[in-house]
Order: structure tokens, then sequence, then C-alpha cells
């Protein structure tokens, strides 16, 4: 039976932090810190609802799917954005994309793994997105909502891609913790409640 909850954010978070990031914002995450919307999360959410009414590829999937899968002391955690065609859809708004920019991402590793019958994963990444709202003629509700999406790119990745396994990253991702004396605070606030 897993012992403690796993999820993209945290792996990332994590991976995050070694390469460039600072331990304080590790351990607001770690911690479960509540923090406000920046606006790459509010376009983020914005291309996210324009993708599920307006692009054909992933029109008539299904939308924000919880997926799980126990992993030794880990239950590994997330949401996916689209499911559709035995294909995980992930949509990613960021100011800068270079291509490739989600190679790394412990996201697909971790999809790839809970939902082992799908054959691929692919980010849909939008570098420009805003959303303007019309209120109706007595302005008591929305009319219409207008996006205007810029270049769509795409990245598309299969399990065998991968030099590392799930099995290395948690490996790496416990030892870490252990190292700078974060995983009793890691059991504490990610332990599985059932």
């Amino acid at each position: 039976m897993a012992k403690y909850y796993l999820t993209p954010t945290l792996l990332n978070s994590w991976s995050y932090c070694t390469k460039n990031g600072t331990l304080e914002d590790f351990i607001k995450v770690l911690n479960k810190e509540p923090f406000e919307d920046t606006e790459s999360i509010i376009k983020g959410k914005a291309f996210e609802k324009y993708m599920q009414n307006c692009y054909e590829e992933t029109l008539g999937g299904a939308y924000q799917v919880p997926v799980s899968k126990e992993y030794g002391d880990y239950l590994l955690y997330g949401i996916v954005d689209c499911l559709k065609g035995g294909i995980i859809y992930d949509y990613k708004y960021t100011k800068n994309y270079d291509v490739g920019k989600f190679f790394g991402n412990h996201q697909t590793l971790m999809y790839l793994e809970m939902v082992p019958e799908a054959s691929k994963m692919v980010y849909l990444i939008t570098n420009k997105c805003e959303k303007t709202v019309y209120p109706d003629e007595t302005l008591q509700c929305i009319s219409k909502i207008e996006y205007d999406i810029g270049d769509i790119f795409r990245e598309e990745y299969t399990k065998d891609m991968f030099p590392e396994t799930i099995d290395s990253v948690l490996h790496k991702f416990e030892t870490w913790l252990k190292v700078y004396n974060l995983f009793d605070l890691y059991a504490e606030k990610w332990k599985c409640k059932y």
C-alpha cells in the first residue's frame, strides 16, 4: 500500500530547485502553501478552455481526467488535461517557447506510467493567449468570449524516449530529500490518507 502522494508539480518543482530555483521556493511547494495565480497561470487556464472548446484534434476528448497508480511507497497522482484516442494531451502557456522545452518535464514520464494504454503524450503550447469577455447589453451576464491565440507548438513524447525511468527519478528524489533533511516534512505533508 502506498504511503505518500507524488504529483508532477512536486517533482517539477524539485527539478527546478536543483537546477536554478531556490530551496525556499521548493519548501513552499513541499508545505503545500497556497499561492496566488500569476498572469501566466491565468493565461494558461484561458488557453486550456479555448483548446477544450475550439481545437479540432482534442474536441470530444475526456477533459480533466484524474489518474493515479500505486508505485512502491508512492501513489503517483495527476490530472490529465485531455485524454483522447489513446493519447494524453497537455495544454501549456509559456511566455517564452523554445523547441523541446517540455522534454525534461517529469509530467510526461509520470502520466505515461499512470496511463499505460496511452501511446504518447502530446504537449500543445502557445506563447500568446488573450481572452476578451463581452457582457450582454444589460451587463448582467456574459454574451461572448473571444480568444486571440498565437501559434500552437507541438511536442510529442513516448516512454522509450527518456533516458530515465520512473524508478530512477523516484530514487533521486527520495535521496535528495534525505540529504537536505526534508524527507520527514515530505512524509508528513504528502502522506496518503487511506
